[in-house]
């Protein structure tokens, strides 16, 4: 099973940028042998939350500003889904380029449970997008930084993510790019594109509070 430790860094200090980075590189559904994107994330955790970093670089972007439980799938999107110890239910969150929100809860793909509008609207997200007009590639990169306080989950009474060993899974979709294409951080397999496969999810440890990986200085990380 793969397996990830995620460290706590204090809230007001989000170092990503000194973070290593995780790749989403699984396609078995590609039927090339050719990347369809590039993606990676990173991942910590502090107090009342914990924060993603999306890295995406990718030929094409298509999205739109959808409402919240919107299909941003559809979209240029990534998404996280987690599952708290051995709970059998887990919760998953799509993000599109622009930063609109959907999320559910729920055992398997059906009779999902959306979570609730008044709690995404309190999400923090950014979201920086680049176009390479110099190198032949033309290349279109974007990332987006996702904090996502406790009360987002709320189907558990989770006071804090410190010591905590769940099950999670990374992707990077686009059901509607002119060539779709779905990667994940761990490998699936399934006939047909489904991230809903907790059974294939990886192993995340969240590091308890004032455990920093060592190669962090967060004296220069502000």
């Amino acid at each position: 099973m793969k397996s990830l430790e995620i460290p706590f860094i204090p809230q007001q200090k989000y170092p990503h940028s000194k973070l290593p980075l995780q790749a989403i590189s699984f396609e078995p559904w590609n039927r090339t042998d050719k990347p369809s994107c590039n993606a990676e994330f990173s991942i910590s955790h502090y107090d009342t939350g914990l924060s993603i970093n999306y890295i995406v670089t990718e030929q094409v972007l298509i999205a739109k500003k959808r409402k919240i439980n919107g299909e941003v799938h559809k979209d240029n999107c990534v998404e996280f889904f987690i599952a708290f110890e051995n709970d059998a239910g887990y919760y998953n969150f799509e993000f599109n380029c622009l930063g609109s929100v959907k999320a559910a809860f729920g055992k398997n793909r059906q009779r999902r449970r959306y979570i609730p509008e008044k709690l995404l609207k309190i999400v923090e997200d950014n979201v920086v997008v680049a176009i390479d007009n110099v190198n032949n590639s033309k290349a279109i990169k974007w990332n987006i930084t996702i904090n996502l306080p406790l009360s987002v989950f709320y189907h558990h009474n989770i006071t804090s993510l410190s010591g905590l060993t769940c099950s999670a899974n990374f992707a990077k979709c686009g059901d509607d790019l002119p060539v779709p294409h779905f990667l994940s951080w761990v490998n699936i397999v399934s006939q047909s594109p489904d991230f809903h496969q907790p059974l294939s999810f990886g192993e995340v440890t969240f590091m308890k509070k004032d455990f920093y990986i060592p190669a962090i200085n967060l004296t220069q990380a502000v």
